[in-house]
């Protein structure tokens, strides 16, 4: 039997094995199944030869006369746009501010589920923010 870095090469799946959608394959033309276990009760991985329609691959690989021409002038980074990079800068900011209050949101609701006191919590978040913003002026 043929083996590609210790998994067994199949050209039909063993009975009871099912395609892991979940993993891409280390080998082109090949997928992996498995035996529907979990990694701990004695899953079994093997390579299975693809069958790809000729359909399907037309479609995902268009020959060479339906691929767009090439443009000759170079390709524009556009993280050297001063504005690209702003905006990227802000809109960056802003899903942090809106993570860093779903946290606070969180351990709020924990605190007020315990019973602990959350305006102490507040207090120390505020001083910390203060601290930095007291550092930054200096």
């Amino acid at each position: 039997m043929n083996r590609y870095m210790g998994w067994e090469l199949y050209e039909e799946p063993p009975e009871g094995f099912s395609i892991d959608k979940h993993t891409g394959s280390p080998l082109s033309g090949y997928d992996f199944f498995t035996n529907g276990k979990s990694v701990l009760n004695g899953q079994k991985r093997v390579l299975v030869k693809a069958n790809i329609p000729a359909n399907d691959i037309a479609v995902n690989h268009p020959t060479s006369k339906m691929q767009k021409p090439k443009s000759k002038e170079p390709k524009q980074d556009p993280m050297i746009n001063r504005d690209v990079r702003q905006r990227v800068n802000v809109f960056a900011r802003e899903r942090f501010k809106v993570k860093l209050l779903q946290e606070i949101e969180f351990d709020l609701m924990v605190c007020q589920l315990e019973g602990w006191s959350m305006e102490s919590y507040v207090f120390e978040i505020k001083q910390l923010i203060d601290d930095i913003f007291q550092k930054m002026t200096k």
